[in-house]
């Protein structure tokens, strides 16, 4: 038997188990300087159009960047594991979404109701026909609808560029200097932190 891969083995099977729990991500963070990403952002209050019969929803095109948190943790920072977006600082483009026409109706309804995060999703699915015009005839409709949500971003991974090679290797080796040790004592650290993250969650519910 080749005992030589054991302790291979045995790092990939506690990483394994490691990354179920809590994590560092510092090296997502370095390989991300490297990228751009074209995104869009929606924001209230909304613009909506209309051309003949289709109805059409104006966002932001912006070059963005995406920031992970340093520590992504399952079990006490549940909350706050989501990736964020910041501006690269390009010059924002309005680019115009196609929606379907009963989602037009309701945002012109006085009765209507209608969520950001919602129309994120109808946008995504019309990503490959938005323009960065209107149609002659378009004209903008009042929108009287109740609207959840202030604003939302996301980006378009095929539109993302790859880092270089100099920003993949300094993002592995920070990876394994820095990620993978510290990962393994935040783990280590996990049952003496649970005691003050208790106390003080209940203290702040009090």
């Amino acid at each position: 038997m080749n005992y030589r891969f054991i302790p291979q083995a045995g790092l990939v099977a506690v990483m394994a188990f490691l990354s179920s729990c809590a994590y560092m991500q510092t090296h997502k963070n370095i390989e991300e300087a490297g990228r751009q990403n074209t995104g869009y952002h929606l924001v209230a209050p909304l613009k909506l159009y209309r051309a003949g019969g289709q109805y059409y929803l104006a966002a932001e095109q912006q070059q963005l960047r995406i920031h992970y948190p340093i520590v992504h943790d399952s079990i006490f920072l549940n909350e706050n594991n989501a990736p964020t977006y910041t501006s690269t600082g390009g010059k924002d483009t309005t680019v115009y979404f196609p929606i379907s026409r009963g989602t037009g109706e309701v945002m012109q309804r006085q009765d209507g109701y209608v969520e950001i995060e919602t129309l994120k999703g109808e946008l995504l699915d019309n990503a490959a026909t938005c323009s960065a015009t209107l149609p002659g005839a378009a004209t903008e409709c009042r929108i009287q609808a109740a609207v959840q949500g202030d604003s939302t971003t996301w980006i378009t991974p095929e539109a993302s560029t790859d880092p270089g090679i100099g920003t993949t290797i300094l993002s592995t080796l920070d990876q394994v200097v820095i990620d993978w040790p510290g990962t393994v004592l935040y783990n280590a650290a996990i049952p003496f932190m649970a005691p003050f993250v208790f106390f003080h969650q209940f203290l702040t519910e009090e």
